[in-house]
């Protein structure tokens, strides 16, 4: 076999790899595939009038985003999938929202407001 024949063989293997990732991740791209699932986020030992335990909520709510969305990567990058941090945010958001605490309001949005700042 030629040279150029592999090379022809090895690049349409290579498209071809490509396109079926495309279509095995397009529907989670897209965000309609990637929905969070509840988990509860304690926080009865926390004093939300505490600014300190406001930040630990806080966090405790991410990190329980990011669980609930489940893997966050594209198999084999570090490339973060972009229906996977709307779904993050979406999660965030809505637990704010349920708590209903105007200083983690206020945190919430201020710690949105940096990272839309920092890009």
């Amino acid at each position: 076999m030629s040279q150029i024949v592999k090379y022809l063989v090895g690049a349409a293997a290579a498209l071809a790899l490509t396109a079926w990732q495309g279509v095995a991740l397009g529907t989670s791209l897209d965000g309609s595939s990637l929905q969070a699932h509840a988990i509860a986020v304690k926080y009865s030992d926390l004093d939300l009038n505490r600014p300190a335990d406001v930040s630990i909520l806080y966090h405790r709510i991410r990190v329980a985003a990011n669980e609930s969305c489940g893997l966050g990567e594209i198999t084999g990058s570090h490339l973060k999938q972009p229906s996977w941090e709307l779904c993050v945010a979406s999660a965030v958001e809505q637990a704010v929202a349920q708590v209903d605490r105007p200083a983690l309001t206020a945190y919430h949005r201020q710690h949105t407001a940096d990272a839309a700042r920092k890009g």
